[in-house]
C-alpha cells in the first residue's frame, strides 16, 4: 500500500520517538475536556446496564429483571466490564464515565497517528490536524464520558482500520474486543473483508484469516450467550430489527442531519471520489469503509438517539479523510501559501464543528436531562409511597429501572422484554408515531396486570406501545392517574406533576382491543393541544373522542375538559364535570384536588374537608402542597 505525497511507503511513528510531538495536540485534548465537562450528564439508556450489574452484584446474575434470562443490552463486553470494576468495590458509574472519556481522549490521538500514516516529510503538520478537528467536536464530548460504550467501540473500530493499514496482526485483538463490546464489531470485520476483496482484487487473506481467528476467540462469549440467555443476538436486535421505507426515510433524515451539522465531512467524501483513481490504495480503503459503514446507518434507521452517536465510530476517519482532501486540492501551490491555506480552512472547519450543531445538542442535552432527573424523582416517589413488591411497565427504562432495582420492570418497547420483542402484535393501522422503536404487545402487558404504568411524557401516550394501551377498556376501566409534585431544578421556580397509572380497579372482562385507532388519535390530538395551551381546541376534540366511544368512561379525558373550561372562565362548567367525574369514579385525585381547592377559596369548608380527606388517601405525599397553595389564594382574596 502507498500513500501520498511520498513515492516511498511511510512508516508508522513509534510512540517513543513522538512523544514530543504529541505535545502539540495537548490543545486538543484540553478542548475535549472542557466541552466534555460542560455537558457532563450520564444518558438514561446507560441505566439499562448498570441495572445488569447491580443485579449481578446482589447475586441474582446479569439480568434486568430477578429470574428472566433476557440479554437487553448491546453491550454485553461492557457491562462485563462494570461488573469487574463493581466486584472490587469500585463506583462502576463513575468508572463508566471515566473509561469513555479516556477513550474519547484515546480517538483524538489515534486521530493523530492516523494522519502521520498519510502524511510526511515537509506535510507531516498536517497529521496534527484531524486531532483538533475531533477535540472540539462537539459530539465526541457529548457521549464520550456519558455512560455508554460509544466512545470505546468508536476507538476501536478506529484502532482496527489503522491495524488493517498496518497489516498488523493485532487486528485480531481489536476485532474481538470490538465484538465482546457491540455485536457492530462484527459489521467491522465483515467492512474490511469487503474493501480488501476490492481493491486488492483478489481473495482478502489477511483480514479473512484475522476474522477467523477473532471468531474463534470470541467463541467462549457466544457459548454463554447461547446457554444463559438462550441466543447470541442480543434481545435489543429483535426488538429493532425490520425494514420499511420510513426506516430507509429516518436512516437518510439521520445521515443529512449529520452532515449539515459538520458539513465539510462531505468535502472527504466528494474529493476522494472525484479523484479515486489518483488515490492512494490507503485512502481508497478508508474511504470505502466510511462510504459502506455510513450505508449501514442509513439502512438500520439511524439512532433512537438523536446527537449522531452512530456516526462517533467515523469521526476520525472523516477527519482524517477532510485534511487529506484539502492537502489533495492544494497540493501544488507553494509550501507556505499551502501552509497558511491549509491552517486557515481547518480553523474554519473547527469553528463550523463548534458552531452549527450546539443548539440541536444543548436542546437534547437539555430533554435528556429533564427525563432522567424527572424519571429517577417518579420512581423514587413510587418506592417512598408504595411498599409493596410493585411492578411497572414503561417505554423509557434506564434510570426509571435502576431506581428501582429488585422489582420487575416491563420494558413495553421490547429492548429487555423476549415476548415483546419476539413476539409483538400484529401493528394497528394508522397507530403510527416518530418513534424508531415501533414494537409493542399491549395484550400481554395489560395481562401481567403492572400496579403501575408509566408513560414517556407523562399521562399523553406517545410511543405506539403507550397508545396501543387506550384500544384495551380494561386499561381506562382498571388505572386511574396518581402523582408527585416536582421541581425540575431549584432554578427553576416551577412546580410540575410527575404522573403515573396506578391499578385502582380490579380488571374485568376480555383483554381485547375494542376501541377505535381514531379514538386513540383524536385523543392523543387533544392533549397536544391542551399541552400547547389551546384550550379550545383542546375541548373541541377531547369532545369529539369522547363521542366516538360514548359508553367509555375516560376520566382524565373529561378531567383536562374541565380544566380548560376553568381556564376559560366558565366556572359552572368546570365543577360540574368535576362533580360528575367523582360521582363515577371517587378515585380521581385530580378532580378532588381542584374541588379541594375551589371550594376552599370560595367558603364552603365541609365540602372543601371531604375532599380534603380523599386527598389524604390518594396522594397524601402531596396535600401539605395543596394547603400551601390554598392558603395563598386565600391571602390574595383578601387583598
Amino acid at each position: 500500500m502507498r500513500s501520498w505525497p511520498d513515492d516511498k511507503k511511510t512508516q508508522f511513528p513509534v510512540l517513543k520517538k513522538h512523544l514530543i510531538i504529541l505535545i502539540f495536540i495537548l490543545p486538543a485534548i484540553v478542548i475535549f475536556s472542557v466541552v466534555a465537562y460542560h455537558y457532563n450528564f450520564i444518558q438514561d439508556d446507560a441505566y439499562i446496564s448498570y441495572r445488569y450489574v447491580a443485579n449481578f452484584l446482589k447475586g441474582d446474575g446479569l439480568v434486568y429483571n430477578i429470574g428472566e434470562r433476557v440479554e437487553g443490552i448491546t453491550n454485553f463486553g461492557w457491562t462485563v466490564y462494570l461488573v469487574l470494576w463493581g466486584a472490587i468495590g469500585a463506583d462502576y458509574i463513575f468508572i463508566s464515565r471515566l473509561t469513555g472519556f479516556i477513550f474519547g481522549t484515546g480517538i483524538i490521538v489515534l486521530s493523530f497517528f492516523l494522519g502521520s500514516w498519510f502524511f510526511s516529510g515537509r506535510n507531516k503538520w498536517y497529521a496534527f490536524l484531524p486531532a483538533y478537528l475531533l477535540g472540539i467536536n462537539l459530539s465526541l464530548a457529548y457521549w464520550s464520558p456519558a455512560g455508554l460504550e460509544t466512545a470505546a467501540f468508536a476507538f476501536l473500530f478506529l484502532w482496527s482500520i489503522y491495524l488493517y493499514l498496518r497489516q498488523n496482526r493485532l487486528l485480531i485483538l481489536s476485532l474481538v474486543l470490538g465484538v465482546f463490546i457491540r455485536p457492530e464489531g462484527a459489521l467491522t470485520a465483515g467492512l474490511l473483508l469487503i474493501v480488501e476483496a476490492v481493491l486488492e482484487r483478489r481473495f482478502p487473506r489477511f483480514t479473512f484469516g484475522c476474522t477467523l481467528a477473532a471468531l474463534a476467540m470470541s467463541l467462549p462469549m457466544v457459548i454463554f450467550k447461547l446457554f444463559y440467555y438462550g441466543s447470541i443476538l442480543p434481545n435489543s436486535f429483535y426488538a429493532k430489527t425490520g425494514f420499511d421505507w420510513q426506516q430507509l426515510i429516518s436512516g437518510l433524515e439521520y445521515a443529512g442531519r449529520f452532515l449539515q451539522h459538520y458539513p465539510f465531512y462531505a468535502l472527504g467524501l466528494l474529493i476522494p471520489l472525484i479523484f479515486i483513481k489518483k488515490m492512494s490504495q490507503d485512502i481508497r480503503a478508508i474511504w470505502l469503509v466510511t462510504v459502506l459503514y455510513i450505508l449501514y446507518v442509513v439502512l438500520v434507521g439511524g439512532d433512537v438517539l438523536k446527537v449522531h452517536r452512530f456516526f462517533i465510530p467515523l469521526l476520525g476517519l472523516l477527519a482524517v479523510l477532510s485534511v487529506y482532501s484539502v492537502a489533495w486540492v492544494l497540493r501544488k501551490i507553494p509550501f507556505k501559501t499551502q501552509y497558511l491555506l491549509g491552517g486557515a480552512i481547518t480553523l474554519v472547519f473547527m469553528l463550523l464543528s463548534c458552531q452549527l450543531p450546539r443548539a440541536f445538542i444543548k436542546l437534547y442535552h437539555e430533554k435528556e436531562m429533564g427525563l432522567t432527573g424527572s424519571m429517577a424523582h417518579l420512581a423514587r416517589s413510587i418506592k417512598k409511597s408504595d411498599d409493596r413488591d410493585f411492578s411497572v411497565a414503561l417505554s423509557t427504562i434506564g434510570i426509571f429501572g435502576y431506581e428501582l432495582v429488585g422489582h420487575r420492570i416491563i420494558d413495553m418497547v421490547g429492548l429487555t422484554d423476549s415476548v415483546i420483542a419476539k413476539h409483538p402484535q400484529k401493528p394497528f393501522e394508522g397507530l403510527e408515531t416518530t418513534w424508531k422503536e415501533r414494537k409493542y404487545n399491549a395484550e400481554y402487558v395489560l395481562k401481567q396486570r403492572p400496579e403501575y404504568i408509566v408513560f414517556s411524557t407523562g399521562t399523553k401516550p406517545s410511543a405506539p406501545a403507550e397508545r396501543a394501551l387506550l384500544l384495551y377498556r380494561p386499561f381506562i376501566d382498571a388505572y386511574r392517574i396518581t402523582g408527585w409534585l416536582y421541581q425540575p431544578a431549584p432554578s427553576i421556580p416551577v412546580v410540575v406533576t410527575s404522573a403515573a397509572y396506578k391499578k385502582v380497579h380490579a380488571m374485568t372482562g376480555e383483554i381485547i382491543p375494542t376501541l377505535s385507532v381514531e379514538y386513540v388519535q383524536t385523543y392523543k390530538q387533544g392533549l397536544d393541544f391542551y399541552a400547547a395551551g389551546d384550550c379550545p381546541k383542546t375541548i373541541e376534540y377531547l369532545s369529539r373522542t369522547q363521542e366516538l366511544a360514548p359508553d367509555v368512561f375516560n376520566p382524565n379525558l373529561m378531567y383536562h375538559i374541565a380544566f380548560c373550561y376553568s381556564k376559560m372562565n366558565k366556572k359552572e362548567q368546570c365543577l360540574r364535570l368535576l362533580n360528575y367525574i367523582l360521582e363515577q369514579d371517587s378515585l380521581v385525585y385530580l378532580a378532588h384536588k381542584d374541588l379541594y381547592l375551589y371550594e376552599k377559596v370560595y367558603g364552603d369548608t365541609l365540602k372543601a374537608a371531604v375532599h380534603r380527606d380523599w386527598l389524604m388517601k390518594l396522594v397524601p405525599w402531596s396535600v401539605p402542597s395543596f394547603d400551601a397553595f390554598v392558603k395563598m389564594q386565600m391571602e390574595q382574596n383578601r387583598k
